[in-house]
């Protein structure tokens, strides 16, 4: 059984990316799959899981507004970024089943170049739209830095 010390090794993890040290505890630690992992590899698979999930949604909701009149074209950008984000993550989940992590690894990180266009996109938007989605991409580049990071220790 993954131990908290198998938590703790992922949340206070090194990593080229940031991470925010207790998001990651409270996420891992409330997450009961997450806990009761076997070991640290497959731990990582489940945090990357997570990401996965999270990506998900948040480009479910940028899906919703590309309807938006006023700023389609803006929430079409961003809604292009969260799909490539998405399948980063997908292809992420299906490398670290063939033990390539360097490949996920690398898939996971770009998911920052979108993350980042997307702020660059509607960063400076002031409805309620892109107020909301600014929020979630910041939650979605922590979940990034964690999976990054979680990723990164299997080889350790």
């Amino acid at each position: 059984m993954a131990s908290t010390k198998d938590i703790a090794t992922i949340c206070n993890g090194r990593s080229v990316l940031p991470i925010n040290k207790t998001l990651c505890l409270q996420i891992l630690t409330a997450y009961p799959p997450a806990v009761s992992a076997p070991n640290i590899v497959k731990l990582v698979k489940i945090v990357v899981g997570l990401g996965e999930s999270k990506a998900n949604k948040t480009a479910d909701f940028v899906a919703g507004l590309v309807k938006e009149p006023t700023f389609k074209q803006y929430f079409k950008a961003c809604n292009d970024a969260y799909k490539l984000v998405v399948g980063n993550f997908r292809s992420a989940r299906l490398e670290l089943e063939d033990n390539e992590t360097q490949t996920a690894s690398y898939d996971i990180l770009v998911s920052m170049d979108d993350t980042e266009m997307v702020k660059n996109t509607i960063g400076k938007n002031t409805d309620k739209a892109s107020k909301t989605l600014m929020e979630m991409t910041l939650v979605m580049e922590d979940y990034i830095g964690i999976a990054f990071t979680a990723v990164d220790q299997i080889d350790k």
